[in-house]
């Protein structure tokens, strides 16, 4: 492979990165909602799937499932299927409710007046994430990465069609299709992992309850918008 080649699948690769898709609103929405931890969790679970991909894609098996027009009809609509329940649960969970009546809040114990706490009351803290809800957390955002990614035809395409321009028939042309695989799988966990630490620093603003509503339901659209395209593809 001469090194305009290389140049060539270096400069291809990260532009295929960089396009927004499932994994970019997918790693945008759990880093701004629970933090830089989770979107790391969702890039693990695109890497798994990423690893799976780059070896069936090896072996010659992708091929076989784009060749199989019922397999690969059955992947297309299992992950339209897939991120359509994503996207509606995230605008579900947005929409708008109907506000209340505030009621009188009633005064406390060991506060004096119902005004400040007295001089010896506990000071009041904000509930903490528990560790059971962070596991919850990481466990949720790791399935999402490694679900969509599986399910997705279009990276099985990619995998069958992109990187195969870039080998050479014949012999050790399976060691240099998996180099490829992995130069591109690198690659991509760099990006995204420089992605997740410029989100993080950003979160303080991002997580205003105005801006995070949005981000939330541009989220929940934009799968839901992928989906019915997956579904009504070929």
């Amino acid at each position: 492979m001469s090194d305009i080649q290389i140049v060539s699948f270096v400069a291809a690769s990260l532009l295929i990165i960089i396009v927004p898709g499932v994994d970019f609103a997918l790693v945008t929405r759990q880093t701004v909602r629970y933090g830089r931890r989770a979107g790391f969790v969702v890039l693990a679970g695109l890497f798994a799937a990423a690893l799976v991909h780059a070896t069936l894609a090896t072996a010659g098996l992708s091929a076989l499932l784009v060749s199989s027009p019922r397999l690969y009809t059955a992947v297309r609509i299992a992950g339209a299927l897939y991120l359509l329940y994503l996207g509606g649960t995230i605008l579900w969970a947005t929409r708008p409710r109907r506000t209340t009546a505030a009621q009188p809040v009633p005064v406390a114990a060991g506060t004096a007046g119902g005004g400040a706490p007295a001089p010896d009351a506990p000071p009041v803290e904000e509930p903490a994430v528990t560790a059971a809800e962070d596991r919850h957390v990481a466990r949720r955002s790791f399935v999402m990465g490694i679900t969509s990614q599986l399910l997705n035809i279009k990276v099985v395409v990619f995998y069958v069609t992109f990187v195969p321009q870039f080998v050479t028939p014949g012999a050790g042309a399976a060691a240099r299709t998996a180099v490829l695989a992995a130069t591109f799988i690198g690659l991509a966990v760099l990006w995204w992992a420089c992605y997740i630490m410029l989100i993080d620093r950003l979160q303080p603003w991002l997580t205003r309850p105005s801006v995070l509503t949005v981000i939330e339901r541009l989220t929940g659209l934009i799968l839901v918008v992928l989906a019915i395209r997956i579904a009504l593809s070929h």
